[in-house]
């Protein structure tokens, strides 16, 4: 399903410009260039915590200027996001890399940890692209499903 998006700026700095549509529950986050850990770090707990207030429904991360995460950014998002995203009303989660990031399967291996969490009861899918149309196209390829009926 097609959505006209209406994107409103919420964040901008250095590191990260943040947009929202509120009226069909989306949250962009487009990574301007790789921070440091820390920077990392707070920025995606701010974003993390902005979709959880906002109750965002569909993300789409444009993370393609960040070449891979570590491990211990790896191991962060699954001991930090996991709780948040668990609590949250988050449907699907994109995630648009480089082939290159893609093949490190480095995002992989935080969804499929967080998909097995026993106590992740999160209904929310997460999926890897290389194409911005193509992750739009699967984040609300169910909204008509689900909002109309």
């Amino acid at each position: 399903m097609h959505i006209d998006l209406q994107l409103q700026p919420l964040h901008q700095d250095d590191y990260l410009k943040i947009e929202i549509d509120p009226h069909v529950s989306f949250i962009y986050l487009e990574w301007l260039k790789t921070p440091q850990n820390d920077t990392f770090r707070e920025l995606f707990r701010m974003a993390v915590s902005l979709a959880v207030d906002l109750s965002s429904e569909y993300w789409l991360s444009d993370a393609r200027t960040i070449p891979y995460l570590d491990f211990a950014n790896q191991n962060w998002v699954i001991r930090e996001v996991t709780p948040l995203l668990a609590a949250s009303k988050l449907r699907k989660y994109a995630r648009l890399s480089s082939k290159e990031s893609i093949d490190l399967l480095d995002i992989h291996r935080i969804y499929e940890t967080l998909s097995s969490q026993t106590n992740f009861t999160a209904i929310t899918k997460f999926e890897s692209f290389t194409s911005k149309e193509a992750a739009q196209e699967w984040l609300f390829s169910d909204y008509g499903e689900v909002h109309c009926s």
